[in-house]
């Protein structure tokens, strides 16, 4: 009887290794070449390049005194944001991907904008203000209409 359990162990035993090393083969297996997108290769590689232009702009605005420096850092991070608009347009072009790219435009010149009119004083900082809001009311209106 013992020796029954003994070999009943080592087939177990032989049964949990195989699988363990099934397991472990099947995790090691990276795609073949052949099978890997071109397309996504590519769009890895932009993402990766809008990445560096952030960063390497942004380097940039740190030389800039400080009220540059905001209005520097806001146009890098809406150069960014556009730019992966446009590479999301153009991997998957579409009306509702070129409306977002719209309205990421129209939401990234408003906020440029209204940090430059945040540099002004008093009333010429309350127009410019004003002005800025007008402007992505009516660039919004236009995006709505298709126009």
């Amino acid at each position: 009887m013992q020796i029954m359990q003994h070999e009943l162990y080592a087939l177990f035993a032989a049964a949990l290794l195989w699988v363990v090393a099934a397991a472990a083969s099947a995790q090691d297996t990276r795609p073949h070449p052949a099978e890997i997108d071109p397309a996504m290769v590519e769009y890895g590689a932009a993402r990766e390049r809008i990445g560096a232009n952030l960063k390497a702009a942004l380097g940039q605005c740190e030389t800039q005194v400080e009220s540059a420096r905001t209005v520097c850092i806001k146009e890098a991070q809406g150069r960014e944001k556009i730019a992966t608009a446009e590479l999301d347009h153009q991997r998957s072009p579409s009306d509702a991907s070129a409306r977002r790219l719209a309205e990421t435009r129209v939401a990234v010149n408003y906020e440029v904008a209204r940090e430059k009119c945040n540099q002004r004083q008093g009333g010429d900082k309350a127009a410019c203000l004003s002005r800025a809001s007008e402007e992505e009311s009516k660039a919004r209106a236009g995006i709505r209409t298709g126009g």
